[in-house]
């Protein structure tokens, strides 16, 4: 171990007529652990909600959809596109669908409900959304529903029960115009965590929607699942050059960019508030080796007296700032990422489904090149706070530090 090395140590260890100095040493590692275990769990945090928000976003509503211009396309058109689809790299499913609004009536609720009525294949549409995983579609009839749980609790609705939707286009009649009502059966009740859905989506066949609307073989749009959410810019890139000019891709990132961008930008401005604590911590280091240094004059004098050079000098103080810093740092980063652990396996921080209605809880998401940032700018900023009270005690002269000791 070098001198520098070891006088800086024993620095750190306060004596009797030092516990003021050991203190405010105290107080700056404690500073710096809370600074950085901030830092990490508010990066965690800001990553997680963003990202988890945009995969429950994505996964509900398909990666990407192609909606034709005119409000035309055919069943043999959707599976065309889907063939050409199916060669491109990043592809891993596609399926059309019809989507349309309507009243829901029925259950122990006299109330009308407005649901979002989405006609679905029902062998395909596990493979391009995730929200009916947990339903078994193949055991739902021609005239059967699938409803959330959430719609199911307001309007008092089990499996089995017979309900009323009422259609939002009328239908031209030698009577008139007449509303298109149609009977359902309950044969299935989804949970997908996003209460939006839960609460206003409702599934049924495609075919028995089409007839109901007299579609006959129209369909709305096509979706499409990619191989992951990375790739979905590479699969649109290339999906667009094989589309005809009358289709065009709606991607919901886009769609919704201004609120991932709010949310970018409220990670930026939360880690700068809170890196103010890690800056109060370093002037905390400074002000504590200054004060170590006007008590250390006499030491100073002597080792510069002995032939110590300035720069041993320097180092010895600095290397106590940077063992202040690293100890911190280190302490706060594990402490903020244990914290993470825990927070995503007991789900500490719930949501109300009612404001939030893509979350019920906020994940903690620790990404190990945040935690190296936090880290690393710590043991910046403590080794930058060391360099004026290093460089004062350099600038000691051994003869007036040490003439009235």
């Amino acid at each position: 171990m070098k001198v520098e090395t070891f006088i800086a140590l024993r620095y750190l260890k306060a004596k009797r007529h030092q516990t003021f100095i050991g203190i405010i040493s105290f107080i700056s590692v404690l500073g710096i652990i809370i600074g950085t275990f901030a830092l990490v769990i508010a990066l965690s945090l800001m990553t997680g909600f963003h990202n988890k928000m945009k995969e429950n976003l994505l996964d509900a509503n398909s990666h990407l959809s192609v909606n034709s211009l005119d409000n035309t396309m055919t069943i043999n058109e959707a599976d065309r596109l889907i063939r050409k689809a199916s060669k491109l790299p990043y592809f891993k499913a596609g399926a059309y669908a019809v989507l349309t609004q309507g009243l829901l009536r029925g259950g122990m609720s006299e109330e009308s409900k407005p649901v979002v009525v989405k006609g679905i294949e029902l062998k395909k549409e596990k493979n391009v959304t995730t929200i009916l995983k947990k339903v078994n579609l193949a055991k739902i009839p021609y005239n059967g529903i699938v409803i959330g749980d959430e719609l199911a609790k307001r309007q008092g609705l089990a499996l089995g029960d017979r309900v009323t939707i009422l259609f939002f286009k009328p239908t031209q009649t030698p009577l008139g115009i007449m509303p298109r009502i149609r009977t359902y059966t309950v044969s299935g009740i989804f949970s997908s965590g996003i209460y939006e859905y839960d609460k206003n989506w409702v599934f049924v066949n495609i075919t028995n929607i089409q007839n109901v609307l007299n579609l006959n073989d129209r369909v709305d749009f096509v979706q499409f699942r990619c191989s992951s959410i990375d790739e979905i810019d590479n699969f649109k890139k290339e999906l667009k050059k094989v589309l005809n000019p009358k289709y065009f891709i709606i991607d919901l990132r886009d769609t919704n960019k201004k609120l991932f961008a709010a949310i970018k930008i409220e990670k930026i401005i939360v880690s700068l508030i809170i890196g103010l604590i890690v800056l109060v911590a370093a002037l905390n280091i400074t002000s504590s080796l200054i004060l170590m240094v006007m008590e250390k004059r006499k030491d100073i004098g002597i080792m510069k007296a002995m032939g110590m050079k300035n720069s041993q000098i320097m180092k010895i103080f600095r290397l106590q700032g940077i063992v202040i810093g690293f100890a911190g740092s280190f302490i706060g980063c594990l402490s903020g990422v244990l914290t993470a652990y825990l927070g995503n396996k007991y789900q500490l921080i719930k949501l109300p489904p009612d404001v939030y209605d893509f979350l019920s809880f906020i994940p903690f998401d620790v990404r190990l090149i945040d935690v190296g940032f936090v880290f690393l700018c710590t043991v910046m900023v403590t080794y930058l706070a060391t360099i004026y009270p290093a460089k004062k005690a350099a600038e000691l002269d051994p003869a007036k530090a040490v003439r009235y000791e």
